[in-house]
């Protein structure tokens, strides 16, 4: 792997290096940077290039939550997905307890969109008695694209351990998420699709017949009673 530390904007000398070794991947000194916070995210997404970011501050980090631009930057990932679990109750840290107060609302948001996509892995199946409870839960037509990188966290299987305690009370069917392509024109499927979701390679075994989908209705059901509508995944 050739890395290659720089700022951002990115030199044209440094760019053609990627063009020449595709094995060229950026680090971005963020504090040295002349592109800051939204700006920074959009150049990084339309650049889709391999890159990450060092000297992160907490203003980025509040950025990429609101961010309407879809990015792929490990740093940030993996900060969002502690800040998450925090907030979540995962863990029992207070590392970001200042940050999360100041940013409850957001961090219900992502919160909101990334449990119900429990409910997507459902919809992913062909099976109507599937469809039907998916879709008795309520709806949310929302087509904002504000907070988008919340797609970014599923190609990692540690946060995976996100979905082992959902409240199935507060889930929503996020209608235009789950069937439209509006992630920089590929749709939910396609991220949520990787070898390194449980999820979906459970529900594509019942989709291939590997896996019962009666008896996985009945153990969700049964899972969820048990939980007083806690639903583990």
């Amino acid at each position: 792997m050739n890395f290659v530390n720089t700022t951002a904007p990115i030199a044209i000398e440094q760019l053609k290096e990627y063009f020449v070794n595709k094995e060229t991947f950026f680090i971005i000194d963020y504090k040295e940077s002349e592109l800051k916070g939204q700006k920074l995210l959009t150049y990084l997404s339309n650049l889709d290039l391999p890159v990450d970011l060092d000297n992160i501050d907490d203003e980025l980090v509040k950025e990429y939550l609101t961010a309407s631009s879809l990015v792929s930057i490990p740093s940030l990932e993996e900060i969002v997905t502690n800040i998450l679990f925090e907030h979540k109750g995962i863990t029992d840290t207070e590392t970001y307890k200042e940050f999360i107060s100041n940013n409850k609302e957001i961090l219900d948001v992502w919160t909101s969109k990334l449990d119900s996509l429990t409910l997507f892995n459902m919809y992913t199946v062909p099976v109507d008695d599937f469809k039907t409870y998916v879709e008795s839960f309520p709806v949310d037509e929302t087509s904002s694209l504000e907070g988008i990188n919340f797609i970014s966290l599923i190609k990692h299987e540690p946060f995976f351990e996100w979905f082992k305690i959902v409240d199935e009370e507060k889930l929503v069917f996020y209608k235009t998420y789950f069937e439209e392509y509006m992630f920089k024109g590929k749709n939910l499927f396609s991220y949520w699709a990787n070898e390194n979701n449980p999820m979906f390679l459970l529900t594509s075994g019942i989709a291939s017949g590997e896996v019962n989908s009666e008896e996985y209705l009945k153990a969700k059901e049964k899972s969820i009673e048990e939980m007083n509508h806690v639903a583990p995944i």
